[in-house]
């Protein structure tokens, strides 16, 4: 009897609310086992995209679960890179240039390799293709995250560094408590660009050319690129629709919830007040299954504390290397380095000694206009993204209304819609060579507003209480509080709108519409072209190009800024 009223108490407490997350965790096992049979599918090199609307759905889930693998392999990458580049000491002089140099690589510098090792590693199946797109994606995901948790790990107050050393911390747990709750807002608002940038390259990373050869996996991006071969105007309003669906509930279901429970890592000097409850936490407190979830959680926790205390204390503890094996490892690892470089090198200059001295004088010029057309981009960028971004992140109430619309604005593929702009600058008969500027804007403004949000939301209260007492206001105000206080964060966000920019030069200055080509003097439309043909030689050579002028850019411009903001712009709590 008693067994028959728990049967029944249970039914009678399972909600709407529990049928719904099972269903969808339902439907995501599902959906998950559909992609692992397609990519463990027999290897095709394209495939036929199915233009009606009922496609779209599973194609989206496709591109979804690319997006969130590249993520994680992003997220991981940031912690130990971006922490190895803030504690060592060739961090700052190598690991931080090289960061940059590699963010403003196009995709397509990386596309040809990437994808034809892959395929060749599995030959059998559709894991290389699916790889390589991941890969593709992960390039267009990490460097904003690893360069906002760099700038946060080197932003820690010094105050807190030596309560650190007071308290004895190890180095992880200064880490743990420390550097990742101080970078957690930071990193969280570049988390959502970073999808976003990871979705700006669908229509590139999931149909592309190579040569003679077309590479094509079924998503979202290749739907849009199939439409946008066609002309199907209808295909594209539903592609765009589509899209904008999925980054709405991606914003809902993770991002917003995020953000909230974000606060607790927040300064208490923050000006930021207290974010509303999202819609989804106030449905999962009204879950059974969450219930149950989190006591079997707490029950493997205690059950492993136990025995824990349980198992005999080691008294060594000696590491798992001594030094004699920690100097082998090193070494071993430099030798292994050394060697791939010197590898890499030599198939590079085999490559680069084909190009003619003309090539080499023209990719000049072409990354010197695609130059001015960055630099445009970013000021143009920065003119309404600085007093917007202080303004919705000195204002709480707005951040949470407003969050949703400049997620979807900043995570929608500006690629998609790169053919109806094109026709619009036509259409006002404005020249393609000034109106590659502004797709180019479209594809970097964000990365400067969301990093402006993430700094504006960590200026001190009380340096706003001491402004308004001593009647700071106007332009006065912004010079002496404002500016100084996100100067950092604006750091971050010009030189991944840079990169980004850069990297984006292949579709914003090389458009296809209709059978019809649009392109612009610069070395985005020479390496597309070169791509195209399949002239990996000149294709090298325009990279080669773009990388040493990055360096050159990183090193007598962006590292000053780097170090005006940790010197004369340092807030030390």
């Amino acid at each position: 009897m008693s067994l028959a009223r728990a049967q029944v108490k249970l039914v009678r407490s399972v909600s709407w609310v529990d049928l719904l997350l099972f269903s969808a965790i339902a439907a995501f096992i599902y959906g998950l086992i559909r992609v692992a049979a397609e990519w463990t599918g027999p290897f095709h090199s394209t495939t036929t995209i199915d233009l009606s609307y009922q496609a779209l759905p599973w194609y989206s889930f496709l591109s979804l679960v690319r997006g969130f693998i590249a993520y994680f392999f992003s997220l991981a990458f940031t912690f130990f890179y971006g922490y190895a580049a803030a504690h060592t000491r060739f961090g700052e002089r190598i690991l931080i240039p090289l960061l940059d140099i590699l963010q403003g690589i196009p995709v397509l510098g990386f596309l040809p390799g990437v994808v034809l090792a892959l395929v060749k590693l599995f030959p059998n199946s559709n894991i290389g293709l699916e790889m390589a797109c991941i890969l593709m994606i992960f390039n267009g995901q990490v460097w904003n995250m690893t360069f906002s948790f760099y700038g946060s790990v080197k932003g820690v107050s010094t105050n807190w560094r030596e309560l650190a050393k007071l308290c004895r911390l190890s180095r992880w747990e200064v880490l743990r408590k420390v550097e990742i709750p101080y970078a957690t807002n930071g990193l969280l608002w570049n988390s959502m660009l970073s999808m976003a940038g990871g979705w700006f390259f669908l229509t590139v990373v999931e149909s592309f050319r190579l040569g003679d050869q077309v590479f094509q996996v079924p998503g979202i991006g290749s739907y849009m690129a199939v439409a946008i071969e066609e002309g199907n105007a209808g295909a594209m309003v539903a592609g765009i629709g589509a899209m904008i669906v999925v980054i709405i509930l991606v914003d809902r279901c993770l991002w917003a919830p995020l953000v909230y429970l974000s606060q607790r890592f927040q300064s208490q000097e923050s000006s930021s007040m207290p974010l509303a409850e999202p819609l989804v936490l106030r449905l999962l407190e009204r879950s059974q299954l969450r219930r149950l979830y989190l006591k079997g959680i707490e029950a493997l926790r205690e059950r492993w504390e136990v025995s824990r205390l349980r198992l005999p204390r080691r008294e060594s503890t000696e590491p798992m290397f001594g030094p004699m094996g920690m100097r082998v490892l090193k070494w071993a690892l430099g030798v292994g380095s050394v060697a791939i470089f010197l590898l890499g090198a030599r198939a590079l200059y085999g490559l680069l000694s084909a190009v003619s001295p003309v090539t080499w004088v023209v990719q000049l010029r072409d990354t010197f206009y695609t130059g001015l057309r960055v630099a445009a981009a970013v000021v143009l960028g920065s003119l309404w993204t600085i007093p917007v971004g202080v303004w919705i992140g000195s204002h709480p109430r707005w951040t949470n209304r407003l969050q949703p619309v400049v997620q979807v604005a900043a995570a929608f593929p500006a690629p998609m819609i790169f053919p109806l702009l094109a026709y619009a600058l036509l259409r006002f008969s404005v020249p393609f060579e000034f109106g590659s500027v502004l797709l180019m804007l479209v594809g970097s403004q964000f990365y400067i507003l969301f990093n402006v949000i993430a700094g504006a939301t960590q200026i001190p209260h009380s340096l706003n209480e001491v402004a308004q007492g001593f009647g700071v206001r106007g332009w006065h105000y912004w010079r002496a509080i404002v500016l100084p206080a996100i100067f950092p964060s604006l750091v971050n966000g010009w030189i991944t709108a840079s990169g980004g920019a850069w990297n984006a030069s292949i579709v914003s200055e090389y458009v296809t519409f209709d059978g019809k080509v649009l392109a612009a003097t610069g070395i985005g439309t020479s390496i597309t072209e070169a791509a195209q043909r399949g002239d990996f030689a000149e294709l090298a050579g325009g990279i080669f190009v773009m990388v040493t002028v990055l360096v050159l850019i990183n090193r007598f411009f962006w590292g000053w800024l780097y170090k005006l903001s940790e010197t004369r712009y340092r807030m030390d709590e």
